[in-house]
């Protein structure tokens, strides 16, 4: 007696269609990557000054008392998110800088420590 249909044999039908897609994405995702490690390192090396360079002229903003201690903490949270996620300047970025220059600025400890440090930073300079 023969059984049509059933669990196993939809798992195996499916089974087969799911490797065709998988391939196929895979295929797409190799075309995406970079091959040329020197060229992403160029790239990342590019941020991290641009990142400094911020941050240098953050630190020299507080030095001169341009820039409050919570008003610095408020600008490092926007500095590191553009580096991390881009800068998209949409109302989401929006939000969740200010949900978490909030959450920063509550935290007295790290307002003073990053205070110290921008200091440090402006007297390297």
């Amino acid at each position: 007696m023969r059984v049509k249909g059933g669990p196993r044999a939809q798992g195996a039908r499916q089974a087969g269609k799911t490797s065709k897609a998988g391939k196929a994405a895979a295929a797409k995702f190799a075309g995406l990557l970079n091959n040329d490690p020197e060229e992403t390192e160029e790239k990342a090396r590019q941020l991290r000054n641009r990142l400094l360079e911020e941050m240098q002229e953050l630190a020299q903003e507080v030095e001169d008392g341009k820039s409050t201690k919570e008003e610095a903490s408020r600008k490092f949270v926007g500095l590191v998110i553009r580096d991390r996620y881009g800068d998209k300047q949409g109302k989401g970025q929006q939000n969740m800088e200010n949900s978490i220059a909030d959450l920063v600025e509550s935290d007295p400890n790290f307002v003073s420590r990053l205070h110290s440090q921008l200091k440090k930073i402006a007297k390297d300079k």
